[in-house]
């Protein structure tokens, strides 16, 4: 029996498993098109053809495509409500997408970890509603096709888990889900900030026990970087930038310092506009934080996750420098969450 843990974050999709005492993680952008990559014969001569093509995901007699470069052959659906947590096309494509990235082609059986946001958790109706959704669908044998290859997988177990509850297990557990840090460790008041695409996490946690005075959740992250940018082009440049186009012009400036967009008046490099959307990001989500933590200095440990970790680690660790950004931050909590789903009594009704 497979345990899967999945993060289905808006700006990638985490998978993970620990396979044979070795912890597997695999991460597809969170970007899903209704089209196809087949181009006829379309072709320049130049390069490969297949080298940007997003997956192909087929089901039931739809096709979608995910993953990257989705906007070079369809408009991406970009939606960034919570309801796309628990249902619809988009989550279900990028599901299968991911797990086929992790269990590959055949038949296979899995119990499912999701993760989900902090202010979903924190709902106890909104919760019970979401899973009940979420095992509606879930619950039970999917066929399905990733790149031509056919996929059966049945799904036995469906459960759910605060997202940062991964980054804490990451943290502190091994591959068999045991406590490796100190007990001290495990005892002393631990707090982890998780800034992803469309949420920001705050979770504490003493003993094994929540701090619910300094735990919360908002719509706070990184894609309000990504909207900056998107305005400003449309402003100026008179286009309109897909969410995640605009989230790869922030990648390209982390990585290089600039960010290139080419226009019919030539190259722009717009370095200064992402520069002013990152501030301006960390701007809401510093707010948030110090509303409920102040300083952090309330806390032993400090730990920051999430893809915003990386984008704004320069920032974070100015504010907080006792803050440990964990070791790849973007796949942090399926980590945690494979880590924890191996553990006893988490799945009882697949033990064998």
């Amino acid at each position: 029996m497979r345990k899967i843990a999945i993060d289905p974050g808006f700006g990638g999709f985490k998978v993970a498993e620990v396979q044979h005492g070795t912890l597997v993680t695999h991460t597809i952008p969170a970007v899903v098109g209704v089209g196809s990559t087949d181009l006829g014969y379309l072709g320049t001569g130049f390069g490969r053809q297949n080298k940007h093509k997003p997956h192909t995901v087929a089901v039931d007699g739809s096709g979608y495509l995910v993953g990257q470069n989705v906007h070079r052959f369809a408009p991406p659906i970009e939606r960034l409500d919570f309801q796309r947590l628990s249902d619809g096309p988009e989550l279900r494509a990028l599901l299968y997408a991911a797990l086929w990235k992790i269990i590959g082609t055949g038949d296979h059986t899995a119990a499912l970890m999701v993760g989900l946001p902090v202010e979903i958790v924190q709902d106890k109706k909104r919760t019970q509603e979401t899973l009940r959704t979420l095992r509606g669908w879930l619950i039970g044998t999917h066929r399905f096709a990733v790149n031509g290859e056919p996929v059966s997988l049945t799904v036995t177990a469906v459960k759910g888990l605060a997202q940062p509850v991964g980054s804490y297990f990451a943290w502190g557990a091994n591959v068999n889900g045991k406590w490796q840090m100190s007990r001290e460790a495990l005892q002393k008041p631990v707090a982890i900030c998780d800034v992803g695409f469309n949420t920001l996490d705050l979770f504490a946690v003493q003993g094994g026990e929540v701090f619910g005075r300094f735990t919360g959740g908002d719509t706070l992250g990184m894609h309000r970087t990504a909207d900056f940018i998107v305005r400003h082009v449309r402003q100026i440049y008179h286009h309109t930038l897909s969410l995640a186009e605009a989230d790869s012009l922030m990648r390209e400036y982390l990585a290089t310092g600039h960010a290139i967009f080419d226009h019919l008046a030539g190259e722009h490099d717009l370095a200064t506009v992402v520069h002013q959307a990152l501030d301006s990001t960390f701007a809401g989500i510093n707010q948030f934080i110090r509303q409920h933590w102040e300083r952090g200095t309330r806390f032993r440990y400090l730990l920051v996750t999430g893809g915003g970790a990386q984008a704004l680690r320069d920032r974070l660790l100015a504010q907080y420098p006792q803050a440990i950004i964990l070791p790849d931050p973007v796949t942090a909590n399926a980590a945690g969450m494979a880590k924890f789903a191996v553990r006893p009594r988490v799945f009882p009704e697949v033990q064998k």
